[in-house]
């Protein structure tokens, strides 16, 4: 449009002003004829609005509707711009028009999109790939399987990213509904400025901010409209997505236990790892070679560099510098690259010999070597993120100091070279990152679907840690310590067997004699209870069979478990003549000790219980063995007596008979003394102790007499037992006859010595007191 002259502007501006009050009242119908005519509800459930018209439901009639609106809207721009062409800057008005066209416009892509949204041509991803082949016999090939797996991926992420799309625009729908409720109270309050205005003047600017107020709320029931067209469309999509994903993982739950990775199979995806190799050596010597070029570029400008202050050389070297660390950079992201494909190659060996295993123990080493793997690429992918962003970072900083320069300064040119260079490196990462996650998605899904070994909530596969240690301790189990060669006669020809002995036999063979071991003693230890019990069988004895039973049992059960266990006796033949001298000589006294300790336990000379002395040993015999007794002293100290010191020395055994035994205690009453009263004094006590026998009867006797006293022995009898402590009944009579004898007042002298001196002459006898001291004591 041509500018006018400024002749003519006094006329526009009175045409302006003029449309302006033509256009308040179509505003508001427009806007009470969107409020009507809203198809998906809007807002029409939260704001009251006048009596609506039929809503047209059929997608025609819609687009019939949103074409009136949009060429109306046209219409009102057209009109609003010829009245500001005098302006240089659009006015509020013409601005919510444009906003308003666009609206309309979007709506009718809207309605199209939902329309084919209905039909179902909207996803992107095409139709759904003809699976038919599942529909035939298995096996199915395990590169269609992982074919089908990518497309529910893909499937999945579409369906993940419609969930998140109708996600912002609720957030939006709600944040627009706001704005409506805003545009609808301006409205409101400018029809009552409306009402309340008095001038003409006055009127007419409240009409034009009314009109504006119209406009704004026009363009906010449209923009909800639009809204909802999009929810609408996004709900049948996401609809559609969820039903693709479900047919894709039922279809996938039915197939995969069925897949087969032939070998043809596997040659054919080897192939496709070569050719990807091959690629990437070829950009890898592309890379070389510009890098070369680059260096002799270098090395070239070095040695022809004219004033080394130059900054446009500087700057030229500086970019040569940041080329060739980029190519660096590069090349070592396409080296890492080759090894991911070199780890890739050994994971799909891997998984061909866990698919094509007929053995668990070979599936058992495929899926670990596809756990050793998925580490290993564990271990390089914080390395990669790390670079990653270290690079990004670098980007960033590279972009805030491009921004601070002009576009004329000739910096600014170096500085976009070397954000082109950072961002190459930083593709390059990507690239890499990509692989690398491609790659562990790849080796997980293996490892879950393929296998069924399942993470943990860390993402840690401790089942194939687990399955790695059992198979480590089944090796050690299974380890041969020698073989041992078994020779038979079988009519008339010699048969040589190799029997090898490992330490799961041995270990084996060890906990089964234990088991048995234990049982038989239990049931040994009931069958003495029994004879005992029931037979009368003495204890000791019954012991004594025990013992010889257990190691009779012990014997017949090592060569069971042996034999069971085929561990040939001649396994110990080696060692017999030697393991024979051994025990003649080392366990000569064991020997002796044993026999000696049977002998005792058959002739019962001496028994659990009797107080016997041998040699400075007094004491109760606790327990009789096989090889030595234990004697409890009267201190309460054991001692382990051999066996054979019973049978080579002189034992007194104080209780072999009977229990009974004769004390003595001697006691002397002065001269002069009633002997016999103080012989039934004496008698007396005994009589009334408790613990000392009557029959026979206690009996004094005038034993002597002595340099200083009558003497008399009390002569008693007590029963030794477990209870039974005679030097306790000895010093019992001791206090009574000390006791008795005082209160009879008969006297028990002590040694007395009378001393005579004769002479002559008279002994001269002077007590000499010593001078005291004054730290001595008086005397």
């Amino acid at each position: 449009m041509t500018s006018p002259t400024s002749a003519a502007q006094p006329v526009h501006s009175k045409l302006a002003v003029t449309l302006r009050a033509l256009l308040i009242p179509l505003f508001l119908a427009l806007h009470l004829s969107a409020q009507a005519q809203l198809p998906l509800g809007g807002h029409a459930s939260k704001t009251p609005a006048p009596a609506k018209a039929a809503t047209p439901d059929k997608p025609a009639e819609q687009r019939a509707q949103t074409e009136a609106l949009l060429a109306d809207a046209q219409k009102q721009l057209e009109a609003a711009s010829a009245g500001n062409e005098n302006s240089t800057l659009p006015s509020e008005q013409q601005r919510l028009l444009e906003r308003l066209v666009g609206t309309y416009g979007e709506r009718l892509k809207l309605l199209d999109d939902l329309a084919a949204s209905r039909a179902g041509k909207s996803d992107p991803t095409g139709t759904a790939p003809d699976y038919n082949v599942f529909s035939g016999p298995p096996p199915y090939s395990v590169l269609l399987v992982d074919a089908l797996r990518r497309d529910f991926d893909t499937a999945n992420e579409r369906h993940a990213g419609l969930i998140s799309s109708a996600r912002a625009l609720a957030s939006q729908k709600r944040a627009q509904i706001e704005l409506q409720k805003r545009a609808q109270e301006a409205v409101r309050r400018g029809e009552d400025r409306v009402a309340r205005a008095r001038s003409d003047s006055e009127k007419e600017k409240e009409r034009e901010a009314l009109a504006l107020a119209g406009l704004r709320l026009q363009l906010s029931d449209a923009e909800l409209n639009n809204i909802a067209l999009a929810e609408q469309r996004i709900g049948i999509e996401t609809a559609s997505a969820a039903q693709r994903v479900t047919e894709y993982k039922e279809l996938i739950t039915r197939v995969l236990p069925k897949q087969r990775f032939s070998p043809a199979d596997f040659q054919r995806q080897q192939s496709y790892l070569r050719d990807t190799q091959a690629r990437l050596s070829g950009e890898i010597d592309r890379r070389l070679a510009e890098n070369s070029r680059r260096t002799t570029e270098r090395e070239r400008m070095a040695r022809n560099l004219g004033d080394p202050a130059d900054p446009e050389t500087t700057r030229r070297l500086k970019l040569l510098d940041e080329a060739l660390e980029n190519d660096r950079i590069v090349l070592m992201t396409l080296n890492w690259q080759q090894a991911l494909g070199q780890f890739l190659s050994e994971a799909w060996q891997a998984r061909f010999d866990g698919l094509s295993a007929q053995d668990a123990q070979a599936r058992q080493k495929a899926v670990g070597n596809l756990k050793t793997i998925h580490d290993e690429l564990q271990t390089r992918r914080p390395l990669i993120a790390e670079l990653e962003t270290a690079i990004a970072n670098s980007m960033r900083d590279q972009e805030q100091r491009l921004q601070g320069l002009p576009p004329e300064d000739p910096n600014a040119t170096y500085e976009k070279s070397v954000l082109d260079l950072l961002k190459q490196r930083l593709e390059a990462f990507q690239r890499l990152s990509a692989a690398a996650d491609r790659f562990d998605h790849q080796l997980d899904r293996w490892l879950t679907e393929d296998f069924g070994v399942k993470p943990d909530a860390s993402g840690e596969y401790w089942q194939i840690a687990y399955l790695e240690l059992l198979q480590k301790l089944k090796a050690i189990w299974n380890f041969e310590m020698f073989a041992v060669e078994d020779s038979t006669v079988v009519e008339g020809k010699t048969v040589t067997v190799t029997y090898g002995v490992t330490i799961g036999k041995s270990i084996g063979a060890l906990l089964l004699f234990v088991l048995g071991y234990w049982l038989f003693s239990r049931v040994a230890r009931r069958l003495q209870r029994v004879m005992v019990e029931r037979f009368g069988v003495d204890e000791q004895l019954a012991g004594v069979i025990r013992r010889w039973a257990m190691i009779s049992l012990g014997l017949v059960l090592l060569v069971f478990i042996l034999n069971l266990a085929r561990i040939p006796l001649t396994v110990f033949a080696f060692m017999g003549g030697a393991l024979a001298i051994g025990i003649g000589f080392g366990t000569q006294t064991i020997i002796k000790n044993v026999i000696s300790g049977i002998i005792i336990l058959f002739e019962r000379k001496i028994r659990v219980g009797d107080i016997i002395q041998l040699g400075g040993t007094t004491g109760h015999v606790t327990a009789v063995d096989l090889r030595a007794s234990t004697v409890r002293g009267f201190d309460g100290v054991e001692a382990l007596v051999p066996n054979s010191s019973f049978l080579e020395n002189q034992v007194i055994n104080w209780t072999y008979s009977n229990a009974r035994v004769r004390r003595e205690i001697r006691v002397g009453v002065a001269y002069g003394s009633p002997i016999h009263a103080a012989a039934d004094i004496v008698a007396g006590c005994a009589e009334d102790h408790g613990q000392v026998l009557k029959d026979p009867p206690p009996a004094v006797f005038f034993e002597d007499f002595g340099d200083n006293a009558l003497m008399l022995a009390l002569v008693y009898w007590v029963e030794l037992g477990p209870n039974t402590v005679t030097r306790r009944i000895d010093s019992d009579l001791r206090f009574a006859i000390e006791k008795r004898l005082k209160d009879a007042n008969i006297a028990i002298p002590f040694p007395q010595r009378e001393i005579r001196l004769t002479g002559s002459e008279t002994i001269p006898v002077q007590v000499v007191v010593p001078p005291s001291g004054p730290g001595d004591a008086p005397r």
